[in-house]
């Protein structure tokens, strides 16, 4: 027999992982049993460790590293992971030395992981007197942090930049988080935090949204700050997440505010109903579907909002959840909302929320992969979380828990495709950290 590892429908469709990630599947066939079996899986030498990836980058506080994991065999008895500076890694390549290892991972650190520069790995599985057959081969590329704030949001224009913002109005920018470093460019003077940063293609602008009322727009090297004035006392907060919404921006915050502009600029914001919602209530996170027919914001106290005007009227929503629900994206054909107590709600209207138990670990999921330039034809999904979590969802049954080398709060994480590099998820968190894990 072969064990089915597998667990609810997390997605509607399956998603083509373009040899991202092995499916759980294929681990299971070591596992494979009869009747008859009762000696328990036995070593396949001719079958090489599954899931290998790499974790890539850097906080301001560590020096840049790959942390290289896999999904444990329990017949194997060690692993050897092999590293190159060019590709086709072998097993007359050297070895890696890990600075911290466990049943599942290596990290590889020191004078040999430089910033900007791919390393090649290959793990290879041991039992006794065999050896497995080399892995697929996985590439990591560290970048080095530049800041001590903590990171809240980062995004890609879909060409040739990147912006990562966060606390005392950190903003940085890079052309692509791998070969190229990160780049300040804060906004002189501005000391406030900055939550979220969203791209646009019409206008075309990176806008990024933050306490006080604070909303910046710009190319990702020069930045212009809106004239807020025109909102009144009553209606200010901090703005925790901003979303384009087919013809206008739609930003949400503290006390329940939604504001929304067709431009983002100077005056031309306008206070929005938020749902009939006591003011103590914080909105963390709002997306749209392609269309705008539905947009959703979620918020603190297990708060979920529905408009079907792109923000104008919000109707409210209930969940089971009591806790705080932190980000919400669109992936193309559904809903996906994550919270703290590793909640994650779908739908695909927005009227029908099912709970996924996909995912059942009790750490905060704080982001989800927010696709800002646009939505590739198969997105693939990942969180992150309070504890250094990164689970990418390769399919509708599979999640994988891959490991990031830190325990660290990670905030957001965006997709980049820019047809240079094999497709790469850019996660960034606090400690300024900035990691990057390229599709396998």
């Amino acid at each position: 027999c072969i064990r089915d590892r597998s667990s609810t429908m997390f997605y509607n469709r399956n998603i083509s992982m373009m040899g991202y990630l092995a499916s759980f599947s294929i681990m299971a066939t070591l596992a494979a049993c009869s009747d008859d079996d009762v000696s328990g899986p036995v070593f396949d030498p001719n079958v090489p460790p599954q899931n290998v990836q790499v974790v890539s980058g850097d906080s301001s506080s560590t020096e840049v590293k790959n942390t290289i994991s896999w999904t444990e065999d329990p017949t194997a008895t060690d692993y050897v992971v092999y590293v190159s500076n060019t590709p086709d890694v072998t097993d007359s390549s050297s070895e890696v030395v890990p600075t911290l290892e466990g049943a599942d991972f290596v990290t590889h650190s020191g004078t040999d992981v430089i910033a900007g520069t791919p390393l090649y790995y290959r793990v290879q599985a041991l039992s006794a007197t065999q050896s497995s057959v080399l892995s697929a081969e996985v590439t990591g590329t560290p970048q080095q942090s530049i800041t001590t704030n903590n990171l809240n949001d980062v995004a890609w224009n879909g060409t040739d930049t990147l912006v990562a913002v966060g606390d005392v109005g950190a903003i940085i920018t890079s052309p692509n988080g791998l070969q190229d470093g990160w780049t300040s460019t804060a906004v002189g003077g501005l000391a406030e935090s900055l939550s979220a940063v969203t791209w646009n293609d019409s206008p075309s602008q990176f806008l990024i949204v933050g306490a006080g009322l604070t909303v910046l727009g710009g190319d990702g090297t020069t930045w212009n700050q809106a004239d807020m004035s025109n909102i009144s006392i009553a209606a200010s907060g901090d703005l925790e997440d901003v979303a384009w919404v087919v013809d206008r921006y739609v930003a949400v915050g503290k006390n329940n505010l939604v504001i929304t502009s067709p431009d983002g600029s100077d005056s031309s914001w306008t206070v929005q109903n938020g749902g009939d919602l006591s003011d103590n209530v914080t909105l963390l996170g709002v997306a749209s579907n392609g269309d705008g027919s539905k947009t959703v914001a979620v918020g603190t106290n297990g708060t979920l909002l529905t408009s079907d005007n792109r923000g104008e009227t919000w109707i409210p929503w209930t969940v089971t959840e009591s806790n705080s629900l932190n980000d919400v994206t669109w992936d193309g054909s559904q809903f996906i909302v994550v919270g703290a107590t590793g909640t994650v709600y779908t739908s695909t209207d927005g009227i029908d929320w099912q709970k996924s138990t996909l995912v059942s670990v009790d750490s905060a999921f704080n982001g989800v992969t927010q696709w800002d330039s646009s939505l590739p034809t198969d997105p693939i999904l990942a969180i992150v979380g309070a504890t250094g979590d990164f689970i990418v969802f390769p399919d509708a049954t599979t999640a994988l828990f891959i490991r990031t080398g830190t325990t660290e709060p990670l905030s957001a994480n965006t997709w980049v495709d820019d047809g240079v590099n094999p497709a790469y998820f850019v996660i960034v968190g606090h400690d300024g950290f900035v990691l990057t894990s390229q599709t396998q």
